[in-house]
Parts: structure tokens; C-alpha cells; sequence
């Protein structure tokens, strides 16, 4: 009778450490990771992410981001544990795009976030182009990457993932510019995003890889732009994952951050939705039709088969097209005045075409 009286006594003297490290160099954490994929497994989980992977391995004297030898060799212990299981492991990391590490983390065989496409797509509807992106989505189909793609996520746009970076002396380039980048950082904290400023231990300011920010408030908070980057985001390779406040066109929320103290920054796109406010949204048009480009998505062999982009078409003009058994999806996007429409064809010939708007 007295549950809520209790637990609120308790929270009053409550104090959180937040999220503390474990020691992998113990058997009695690799016997808890065995444990918790068990528990996934029983669970019905297909895949197991592992937040902030990079930074397992630490030890003094070393850069502690990604380690080697010795990363790899706790990646490839997960991975036999994982498959025990049934599982697919996948490691979260952010690097820059001209380290490669994506690469090697490809050429190993796992699959890895594609952090590169929030920043790219949305630097193309604001600016209209389409050869920043046009390039990672070659790389993408030739290199044949298991990728998970997305727009937003429960942290926030990875936009200093797009730089380059010297690499055994040689700068290698990244996907944009640091002038290009600097200028979409800018546009995403003049829409609201926030960025926290990290500090090294002689005092001087580390750049933050990502801007905190919904990605419907990162685009202006404008409908037209959520759709059309949803539809990019279905038709390229990878898969899709969709981050529920994405889906409700979720706009920061200020109050939560401030809530949250000196480190809630992420709270700006972490905002819990009531039944009722579901309810509510469902009946959005942004909503609806995100859901219904979802369920193309989900149903339509043709997203099974083949890739093609059209990079011969105008500089503002985005054509992908996916096909298979008879199937095909084409999406063709005008970057500039953000129209765009989905020409669905079933192996009987009958087309269907969404157009937007």
C-alpha cells in the first residue's frame, strides 16, 4: 500500500554513478557477456550491438580507441561466444571516414552503423546536391557492406564522422570538407542542436562528433524534408533502423535537457511518448506515410535484389532504383524543392506511384 511512498524515499537518497566500465582482462565479465547474450538468445534477439565497443580495450600509455592487436582479438572472443548463440555481433564505433576503420571492420565481416548518411543526406537537402552522398552510396554497393543505416538516434547526428583524417602521414580525404562540415554543424545548432564541448587534460577543447538533436528539429522541423529522407534512407543498402521519435517527427525537448543537469544533452531526443500521445500521432500525415513507405519497405521482394543509382541524372536529382524477381521500386527526389515520388512495380506489371507531395 505504501510502494509509491517507499520507492520515493529511496530516490530521494539515490545517487547514480551512470555508466561504469567493466574490466575485460577478468573471466568473471566474459562469464557475464556469455550470460547476457544467453538472455538475449532466450529472448528472441538476432542481433547483439556493442555500445562503444572501440573503447573495451583500455590500458595505460595507449590511445584506448581501438587498440591493437588486442581489440580485434576481444571482438573475434564476442563473436565465438555470439555465434555459440546464434547471434550477430555488432560493434558500434565512430571514427572518422578517412581513418577506414569502417573498412577494416568490413573486411573482418561485421557489420557496422553507416554514421556517414545522417550528415550526408541531410547537408543534400539543404544544399540541394547530391555528389557528397552519391559517393559514399557507390563505395556503399561496390564495396558491399553489411551496414545498418539511419537518421537519428538515441544520441545524436554524427556529423564529424564525414572527416578526413591523416592517416601514416598521408591526409586521406573525407566525405565532406572541414568547411563543408563546419557549415552543417552550424545550420544543425541554429535549428536547436546542442553540442557539448569535451575537454583533454591539458585544458584544450576537443571537437564533440555529434550535434544533439532530433533529426526532424536537425531539418528544420520541416515534414517534406522528414519524408524525403526517410525514403532515401529505405532505398539505399543496409538495414533500416528507425529511431521511434523519427518515426513521430519528435522536436528537441529543452525541458528534459535541463532536467537532466550538466550532462543530459542526449535527453533532447530521448523523450518518452505516452499511449496517448501515440494515439495522437498516428493520425499525422508525416507519420502515415513514413509508415506506409516503411511497409513497402518490409513487404516488397524487390528490396531483396539489386542496387542502381543513376549518377548521370542533374546534380539536384537523386534516382535509385531496387529490383528483384520481377519486382522493382524506383525513388527519384528532387533535392532542391525536396519533392519526390516512388514508382512501386509488381511482377505482373501493375504500377503503383506515391508522389510527395
Amino acid at each position: 500500500a505504501c510502494r509509491k511512498e517507499i520507492i520515493a524515499v529511496i530516490e530521494s537518497k539515490a545517487f547514480y554513478l551512470g555508466q561504469l566500465d567493466l574490466n575485460a582482462g577478468s573471466e568473471k565479465v566474459w562469464q557475464f557477456y556469455d550470460q547476457t547474450m544467453q538472455k538475449l538468445k532466450e529472448h528472441g534477439a538476432r542481433i547483439a550491438r556493442l555500445d562503444a565497443f572501440a573503447y573495451l580495450h583500455k590500458k595505460p600509455g595507449r590511445t584506448n580507441f581501438f587498440n591493437r592487436p588486442e581489440t580485434w582479438e576481444y571482438l573475434e572472443r564476442l563473436n565465438n561466444m555470439a555465434q555459440k548463440y546464434g547471434l550477430v555481433i555488432f560493434p558500434e564505433i565512430h571514427s572518422e571516414y578517412g581513418s577506414g576503420l569502417h573498412k577494416d571492420i568490413a573486411e573482418k565481416g561485421y557489420p557496422f552503423y553507416d554514421f556517414f548518411f545522417p550528415g550526408l543526406i541531410i547537408d543534400a537537402i539543404d544544399r540541394g546536391l547530391n555528389k557528397p552522398l552519391l559517393k559514399w552510396l557507390d563505395e556503399l554497393i561496390k564495396s558491399r557492406y553489411q551496414t545498418i543505416s539511419m537518421l537519428g538516434c538515441h544520441d545524436g547526428i554524427p556529423a564529424l564522422d564525414l572527416k578526413g583524417k591523416e592517416v601514416g602521414g598521408e591526409y586521406q580525404p573525407g566525405l565532406l570538407n572541414d568547411r563543408e562540415i563546419d557549415a552543417l554543424v552550424n545550420r544543425l545548432v541554429k535549428r536547436g542542436g546542442l553540442i557539448k564541448n569535451l575537454y583533454g587534460s591539458d585544458g584544450q577543447k576537443i571537437a564533440y562528433y555529434q550535434v544533439n538533436t532530433t533529426f526532424f528539429s536537425a531539418l528544420g522541423e520541416n515534414e517534406q524534408k522528414m519524408l524525403l529522407a526517410r525514403a532515401v534512407q529505405l532505398f539505399i543498402p543496409g538495414t533500416p533502423q528507425v529511431w521511434y521519435l523519427d518515426l513521430f517527427a519528435g522536436k528537441n525537448n529543452y525541458e528534459a535537457v535541463e532536467q537532466a543537469g550538466p550532462s543530459g544533452h542526449k535527453e533532447i531526443n530521448r523523450t518518452n511518448l505516452s499511449p496517448a500521445t501515440i494515439e495522437s500521432s498516428l493520425k499525422m500525415p508525416v507519420v502515415l506515410e513514413q509508415l506506409k513507405m516503411i511497409r513497402l519497405r518490409n513487404t516488397s521482394p524487390a528490396f531483396q535484389g539489386a542496387i542502381e543509382i543513376d549518377k548521370n541524372c542533374a546534380s539536384h536529382i537523386l534516382k535509385i532504383k531496387r529490383s528483384f524477381a520481377g519486382y522493382s521500386a524506383m525513388l527519384i527526389a528532387d533535392l532542391k524543392n525536396h519533392t519526390f515520388r516512388i514508382e512501386h512495380r509488381n511482377k505482373r506489371g501493375s504500377v503503383d506511384t506515391l508522389n510527395y507531395p
